[in-house]
């Protein structure tokens, strides 16, 4: 893999970028919500290389990464600190006035911070079962609820728990064989093949609820495109190999985004 795209793989900062189109294309029509997508985007890059470093630092990173890490120690500093200030000042600045919001904002934080610092013997990641929906929690509230609320935005919700959750389970299955056993993710418990048909089927259920609720679901048209991306991919999984598959994924953030944008200037 070239070392740029490496780079930006493993550091998030793709993940931030798809993310960033996501959200302001999804919420393209509010005059903030670039300011509100740069936030969270400037959120994931600093959270989750603040993962990355406490990992790196208590030897629980697998081998090539932990490798990369060190090699790239300076910067990930870099990308975990600034950032994660930038997206606290937008976050006091613009959205802290509403106190249920600021509670749930609380339990996001903390609730990153124990998925990977262990409180006894295990880390909120590593409770059997629960990994995939800790994950899920936090980003059906970034993603929807606060949405919700800011812009007063109505929502799929079930189709976005759906998408979430059919988008999550690839990271889940390039650990399959890092991840302690007792974890008990998704991929450990049913397998790989397995898990790519789970996924297809919530992709299949999702298009379903998309037909039925088009009329009433914003920008349709690209839900459509990102749901049928992304099944495309769950049956060439094999060629692209599992190491790699969740990066392809992950790229249907910006594929809904960037076709919402394109539709509304329709």
């Amino acid at each position: 893999m070239n070392d740029i795209l490496k780079y930006l793989l493993r550091s998030h900062i793709l993940l931030a970028i798809y993310s960033f189109f996501f959200l302001y294309g999804l919420y393209f029509e509010y005059p903030s919500s670039w300011v509100y997508a740069l936030m969270i985007s400037f959120g994931i890059i600093g959270i989750y290389n603040l993962h990355r470093l406490w990992k790196f630092k208590m030897g629980r990173l697998p081998n090539s990464i932990n490798d990369w890490t060190g090699l790239n120690k300076k910067s990930i500093y870099v990308l975990a600190l600034i950032p994660t200030v930038m997206a606290m000042l937008l976050y006091f600045w613009l959205y802290s006035f509403d106190q249920l919001q600021n509670v749930l904002t609380v339990f996001c934080v903390l609730t990153s911070v124990f998925y990977v610092k262990r409180i006894g013997k295990f880390a909120l990641r590593e409770i059997p079962y629960l990994k995939v929906f800790f994950v899920i929690a936090i980003w059906y509230l970034l993603f929807f609820i606060y949405p919700y609320w800011i812009f007063d935005s109505p929502q799929p919700w079930i189709l976005g728990f759906l998408f979430l959750m059919s988008i999550l389970i690839p990271s889940d299955i390039k650990d399959i064989y890092f991840d302690p056993h007792e974890m008990r993710t998704i991929p450990q418990v049913v397998g790989i093949e397995k898990s790519v048909k789970l996924i297809q089927l919530v992709l299949i259920i999702s298009v379903v609820m998309l037909f039925i609720g088009w009329e009433v679901i914003r920008n349709p048209q690209a839900w459509m495109i990102g749901l049928l991306y992304f099944f495309v991919l769950t049956i060439n999984y094999k060629k692209i190999g599992y190491n790699y598959f969740f990066a392809f994924v992950d790229l249907t953030f910006m594929l809904i985004g960037i076709t919402a944008i394109f539709l509304n200037f329709l």
